[in-house]
């Protein structure tokens, strides 16, 4: 089952068969969500903070334990997003350059 996952993902992640106006696009797309669940991390941050300052360990207890949990999950949305980002940017580089060295 190990083997069927890593050719699951290799082919999930592979873009290069795609034209380069997708995986622009895709860029793009990538980068609005990282900065969407950036601007989303930093307001549920803050909030959860204000919170728990404000209530102490009641807070944690009555919700402040659930935003935070929400507020890793934005992160990794935010991370995977962005290294997608990374992936397309990569590729458009690597096709730019064959197409000016030709």
């Amino acid at each position: 089952c190990n083997a069927w996952y890593h050719h699951a993902m290799k082919r999930l992640l592979d873009i290069t068969g795609h034209s380069a106006l997708f995986i622009f696009v895709l860029a793009g797309v990538s980068l609005a969500v990282v900065a969407y669940a950036t601007y989303n991390l930093l307001h549920l941050s803050m909030s959860n903070l204000s919170f728990l300052r404000e209530h102490g360990f009641m807070a944690l207890t009555s919700g402040g334990l659930v935003q935070f949990v929400q507020i890793v999950l934005s992160g990794t949305v935010a991370l995977g997003f962005f290294l997608l980002y990374k992936i397309c940017e990569s590729e458009l580089i690597l096709r730019y350059r064959r197409w000016i060295g030709r």
